[in-house]
């Protein structure tokens, strides 16, 4: 090789190493560069070495294409509060009034004496004051509309009196008791027949107890 070829070849592989270095100091070492050092990007962004998009090697930051940027966190609304238990209902016992009213109760035509049937009702209506000491027992003589208004009065008085008589001697306070005759009044069958009649005949008891009752 004369001696002019020598130093053509030396100038070109000298411009070579110019070029790399400069390539290198950009940090695009073997890749396809524009004026101005900037790579060649292909549509898609790649950068392109040797006339082929890059598929080895890292990627220089400049020709990465674009990352989206991380979508902003959702906001997530906190769990409802759970719904407060139900609250039982408070239950609490009362006394309630129940009235008590006690019949079967009945005398004979135009009488005032007790029958053996109304001896075994009196022997409960003792029983019941005693259970309830603090009962008022109110003793009503009723007739049947045979007579007059007035006589039937007296009459219906007299077994009120018959009643209570009874109940004091087998332990009922006289004083829990009230009496009171109602002639013929307040029937509670017909006066046209003798049962009917005899039904009317009679004596009714009424009082009234407190009861335990159990409420919200």
């Amino acid at each position: 090789m004369n001696r002019l070829n020598r130093f053509a070849l030396l100038a070109a592989v000298g411009g070579s190493l110019v070029a790399g270095v400069a390539h290198a100091a950009n940090g695009y070492i073997g890749y396809a560069i524009e004026k101005g050092s900037a790579p060649v990007v292909t549509g898609k962004g790649v950068c392109v070495r040797g006339g082929r998009p890059v598929t080895d090697g890292p990627v220089p930051p400049y020709c990465a294409p674009p990352v989206a940027p991380a979508p902003a966190p959702v906001a997530v609304a906190p769990a409802p509060a759970p719904a407060p238990a139900p609250i039982a209902p408070v239950e609490r016992t009362v006394l309630e009034s129940k009235p008590i009213t006690i019949t079967g109760i009945n005398f004979k035509f135009d009488s005032y004496k007790l029958l053996d049937r109304d001896i075994k009702v009196l022997d409960e209506v003792a029983d019941f004051a005693k259970k309830h000491p603090g009962a008022v027992l109110n003793v009503n003589g009723y007739c049947s509309k045979v007579g007059t208004y007035a006589y039937n009065m007296k009459l219906s008085e007299r077994r009120a009196e018959s009643v209570a008589h009874y109940l004091e001697q087998h332990g009922v306070a006289r004083d829990r008791m009230v009496l009171k005759g109602h002639s013929y009044d307040n029937p509670v069958a017909t006066n046209a027949t003798p049962q009917g009649r005899f039904e009317n005949q009679r004596v009714e008891i009424n009082s009234t107890i407190k009861v335990e009752k159990t409420v919200q």
